[in-house]
């Protein structure tokens, strides 16, 4: 990166900026396939817990049911937590609730995740996303172990635990410390933040396990439950891995110069986009990633709708070129994959 590069003008994320009309035309998308993905949803979970058919049905719509929690997940969720899914708050919190209806609170998920995460992107000692202690070393400046040697092995099926790991464990940890990791909560839950939390877990429980337990076994219940979070897990969890902990991104110590001027640049350094170079897939891949195949836009522009990034893409591209600025992509999901387990395998390795 050339020297010359450290003082962006004008703005990369006002360069690369869809209009007005796009924005709003991009809000009414997201509400259409809010509509579309709740149908989906509740569709494909009735038809599992009350259509009397058999296994491999019964599987069938298990699989629909865990995508369509993804796209919940990917697309009204994550929109609504960062201000993106409308232009009124109101709206934006009842969209971002929709992740305690998964399991997960969607109020310690705002802080862990817009200020921790999007705030100190690769920061290691900030950004608790990487932070995967005892279970893997993500970053150069962690501490290595003498299990990370395998954990190019055991961490696909461990990053499919995400999702069981928010709803009984690490919310209720963060409630009792007030902390993600070292980090202390910018405020004390007030005891409305804590009813809503603990009312999005019963919520949850109810719909995804008392309910079916009074037409399925129990243990069927838990069965068709564990392997539903654990698909929700592992792909919400890939989506992250692959923009952020492959070869082609950077990390930082805490002295990071990262605000002001140079916030753009560490974005571009830590932030990789995703490119899919099948075109009858790549449709989908947008779909269910909510539109993170382009996180360097996201990173720049949270609060842009997710379906417009695809607008602001070419143009980042473009000023990225001419500013002479690095713009990381992985040409195909493959290649996504295969620069995610290289990272995996490079930081298991005993360092020099």
């Amino acid at each position: 990166m050339s020297a010359t590069s450290t003082l962006v003008r004008p703005s990369l994320a006002v360069s690369m900026m869809p209009s007005p009309a796009q924005i709003r035309s991009g809000r009414r998308a997201l509400h259409l396939n809010s509509a579309f993905i709740a149908m989906l949803s509740i569709s494909s979970y009735l038809a599992l817990v009350f259509a009397p058919v058999g296994l491999l049905l019964r599987m069938l719509f298990a699989v629909v049911l865990a995508v369509s929690c993804v796209a919940i997940a990917t697309n009204v969720m994550h929109d609504g937590n960062h201000g993106a899914y409308s232009a009124g708050r109101r709206r934006n919190r009842l969209a971002g609730w929709s992740s305690d209806l998964l399991g997960a609170s969607s109020y310690l998920w705002r802080f862990k995740h817009n200020h921790l995460h999007h705030g100190n992107t690769n920061v290691v000692g900030f950004d608790t996303d990487i932070d995967q202690t005892p279970f893997a070393r993500l970053a150069p400046q962690q501490p290595w172990k003498s299990w990370y040697r395998y954990q190019h092995i055991y961490m696909w099926p461990l990053y499919g635990f995400l999702t069981l790991q928010w709803y009984v464990a690490s919310d209720y940890q963060t409630l009792r410390s007030k902390r993600v990791g070292t980090h202390a909560l910018p405020e004390n839950p007030r005891a409305r933040d804590i009813v809503v939390i603990v009312l999005g877990k019963a919520v949850h429980a109810s719909w995804a396990l008392v309910l079916p337990m009074f037409f399925h076994p129990w243990w069927q219940v838990l069965a068709f439950y564990i392997a539903i979070s654990w698909v929700v897990g592992f792909l919400l969890a890939n989506m992250f891995q692959l923009a952020h902990c492959v070869d082609e991104a950077a990390f930082f110590t805490t002295d990071a110069d990262r605000r002001g001027s140079m916030f753009e640049l560490h974005q571009l350094r830590t932030t990789v986009d995703i490119r899919c170079n099948v075109p009858m897939l790549q449709p989908f891949v947008h779909w269910i990633m909510g539109g993170l195949d382009y996180q360097i836009e996201h990173h720049l522009a949270p609060k842009l709708p997710s379906t417009t990034l695809h607008l602001a893409a070419p143009k980042l591209e473009a000023a990225c070129l001419e500013q002479g600025i690095e713009y990381h992509v992985h040409p195909s999901i493959t290649s996504a994959i295969r620069s995610h387990a290289r990272w995996l395998r490079e930081m298991g390795r005993r360092p020099a």
